[in-house]
């Protein structure tokens, strides 16, 4: 599908829905892997904070002790795919006019 568009190829509306429908469920690993990440921030941040440090300090060093990097690659993962699904519905309703 991805080459296709780079070609410029034309693409029927029911292959990019299909296409659309198989990237929201891939989707559903990104969700829980950016969770995942959030949460151990969180819980970092707490820990933290229950040391009395202050909370912007707390929050700096909780991403620290993660994986950053991984977790901003992953939240952009996520846009990038919701805005690819939102273009592929558009260019669906838009060809079948």
């Amino acid at each position: 599908m991805e080459e296709r568009v780079r070609n410029n190829e034309p693409i029927s509306p029911a292959s990019y829905i299909d296409a659309a429908t198989r990237v929201i469920l891939l989707n559903g690993d990104m969700d829980n892997k950016l969770a995942n990440f959030e949460a151990m921030m969180n819980t970092l941040e707490a820990e933290f904070i229950r040391q009395d440090m202050p909370q912007s300090k707390a929050k700096t060093l909780a991403r620290a002790e993660v994986d950053y990097k991984d977790y901003l690659e992953t939240k952009a993962l996520l846009k990038r795919i919701e805005n690819w699904v939102m273009l592929a519905k558009k260019r669906a309703t838009i060809q079948d006019i």
